[in-house]
């Protein structure tokens, strides 16, 4: 038999936390489960309402600890991880009731995958969802390469995925120098290992709008992710230089549509150079150039 971790950094979520944990109960699948639970220094009713949610759930627990931003608390939760696969739940989105036992089916036959992960769907009340909604037609597609894709953009928030325990433990999970977004960072680590496989049917299901957002500051957001692949190619010195002027060519080009739509007028050329640089794959220090791309961000972060 196999097992699942289910993980929920929790942060001032306890206007959802009802729903998200009813998701979480009604997973179906003869698999193994615990529960765990981070609060992430909440100052809301969060850690009350989950102790009362979460009475009678066995192989459950709750950590709680100061703020220290939603890397480090899913950290925790992976340092705490015992069974053989991690599934990560935001603490204001819900799974549907065959959604793991899916990913885990998926992986068991795909041993080579380092993870499973599915599409997502808003809506405009979680509480109204059917999570008994039946999976039907759908398709799974291999990514052998995962690593370029996972340089675009975040290729799925942390509700959509299901993951190897022991290869999220050997990466090191999150990147803690990026706080928030941790999924991103983590994304591009696991990339690294092997191929991921997806699901292509929304198991996944957020709000349109949930107060307190992080994606809610755009600057901030589109710093983050640049941020992370910044870090990863610096850590990372032995990617193909192919790979490492594509990360270039994101960055820069990134850092030049920045700079026109915020109208920065006095950095154009430096930005336009670098935008050439990128887009012509010059490989003239890599980093550097990645580097001073992202150095456009700094004083417009809250």
């Amino acid at each position: 038999m196999t097992s699942v971790s289910f993980v929920i950094p929790v942060y001032n979520k306890s206007k959802f936390l009802k729903p998200v944990i009813k998701s979480i109960k009604s997973q179906k699948g003869k698999f193994k489960k615990e529960y765990i639970f981070i609060d992430d220094g909440s100052t809301d009713d969060s850690y009350r309402i989950l102790k009362q949610e979460t009475k009678g759930m066995k192989d459950c627990q709750i950590i709680k600890q100061e703020n220290k931003g939603s890397a480090n608390a899913t950290n925790q939760g992976i340092k705490t991880a015992k069974m053989k696969y991690i599934k990560f739940l935001d603490a204001d989105d819900l799974i549907l009731s065959d959604s793991t036992k899916l990913l885990v089916d998926i992986l068991e036959k795909n041993s080579s995958c380092i993870l499973a992960y599915g599409l997502q769907r808003k809506v405009d009340n979680i509480v109204n969802v059917n999570l008994n909604e039946r999976i039907n037609n759908y398709e799974i597609e291999m990514i052998e390469n995962p690593t370029r894709l996972a340089m675009r953009n975040s290729m799925f928030n942390p509700s959509q995925f299901l993951v190897r325990t022991s290869i999220c433990k050997s990466v090191g999970g999150c990147d803690e120098r990026i706080r928030f977004s941790q999924e991103y960072s983590l994304t591009l680590r696991l990339s690294k290992i092997g191929p991921f496989v997806k699901l292509n049917y929304p198991i996944a299901i957020l709000p349109f709008s949930a107060p307190g957002q992080i994606s809610e500051k755009k600057n901030n957001q589109i710093f983050r992710v640049s941020k992370a692949l910044e870090l990863f190619i610096n850590e990372n010195d032995d990617l193909p230089i192919k790979t490492r002027l594509y990360a270039q060519r994101r960055l820069t080009a990134r850092a030049w549509r920045f700079a026109r739509n915020n109208k920065i007028r006095n950095l154009y050329l430096k930005y336009f150079i670098l935008y050439l640089v990128g887009l012509l794959r010059i490989n003239i220090k890599p980093l550097e150039i990645c580097k001073q791309a992202n150095k456009i961000y700094e004083p417009f972060l809250d």
